[in-house]
């Protein structure tokens, strides 16, 4: 078995456990893209943005995959949408807007 297949079968036994759990959704995705499985990553990643939407790792996982696809487009709203949140986690939520 490839590492990556042998991950998937634990990550898959993990969310059995905890199926809320958008990191494991996460790696789920990141293991397919491995594998050059697209389709199914996306779905993942798409899971992972769901359980918690502001998670960049799974709106930049899931334009990743949707670039693989040939889904220029939406690829790139999600990778936006990634890098927006990913800034915005910078800032210091007490120090008002500029």
């Amino acid at each position: 078995m490839l590492p990556f297949e042998d991950a998937i079968e634990k990550i898959n036994e993990m969310l059995k456990q905890d199926p809320e759990n958008a990191d494991m959704w996460c790696s789920l995705g990141v293991a397919l893209i491995e594998l050059k499985k697209y389709d199914e990553a996306a779905e993942k990643f798409e899971k992972a943005a769901e359980l918690r939407p502001q998670h960049p790792s799974a709106w930049y996982g899931w334009g990743i995959a949707l670039k693989a696809l040939g889904q220029e487009k939406a690829a790139a709203e999600k990778i936006k949408t990634a890098m927006e949140m990913d800034q915005d986690s910078d800032k210091d939520p007490s120090e008002p807007e500029k």
